[in-house]
């Protein structure tokens, strides 16, 4: 199914959002998808975050000015469980995307090497030209951990290479650092892939 973004004269509420966006978050189980969303949506950061168990969904409204006037985007964050035996709900999940975080733990390695797995399921159910991101979570715990485990800069950008990506961002939600910026900066890519008008995110 084509990718599908509501415009305004779809909406039946009071205060209507110029455009509702479906953003998917990708990776493997405990790269910090939850908290990411969590942050976003509420300004909270619980180091006990419970794994995801199939889907849970988050709504943020984005100010945007639009033809001069104060309006905003709503965007759906649909946050998947990365445990293999969710996998399965994966068509169901990525159908409609209008922008997708990849997502991995910049403190373990195999949650990178694995976004291969997701980048696959991109090509397959037409989501491959999707605007998206890379984003390297909790670097908070880099400045912490041994070198070792840090994932070296000169990996992520052959994954980058390999994968034909541009936009690479370091989060964290604990300290709360780009949390805002992606999205803002995923949503601008979402308007300007489909030619939406818009004047600026405020």
């Amino acid at each position: 199914m084509k990718n599908q973004i509501k415009p305004l004269s779809e909406m039946e509420d009071n205060e209507k959002p110029i455009y509702i966006f479906k953003i998917c978050i990708l990776g493997q189980e405990r790269v910090g998808k939850t908290c990411i969303a969590k942050r976003l949506c509420f300004n909270t950061f619980d180091v006990n975050t419970k794994e995801t168990l199939g889907i849970e969904f988050y709504t943020k409204d984005i100010p945007v000015v639009a033809n001069g006037g104060n309006t905003f985007v709503r965007i759906s964050i649909w946050d998947f469980g990365g445990r293999e035996q969710f996998k399965k709900l994966f068509p169901y999940y990525i159908n409609g995307a209008n922008g997708i975080f990849m997502v991995f733990n910049l403190v373990d390695i195999q949650t990178l090497l694995r976004l291969d797995w997701w980048y696959e399921r991109l090509g397959e159910y037409n989501q491959a030209n999707t605007p998206r991101m890379v984003i390297g979570a909790k670097s908070d715990l880099v400045k912490t951990a041994e070198e070792k485990a840090r994932v070296d800069s000169l990996v992520i950008d052959r994954f980058m290479k390999r994968h034909a990506e541009v936009d690479f961002y370091k989060t964290s939600s604990k300290e709360n650092y780009n949390i805002e910026s992606i999205f803002k900066e995923l949503v601008i890519k979402i308007l300007e892939k489909n030619r939406l008008d818009y004047d600026k995110l405020t």
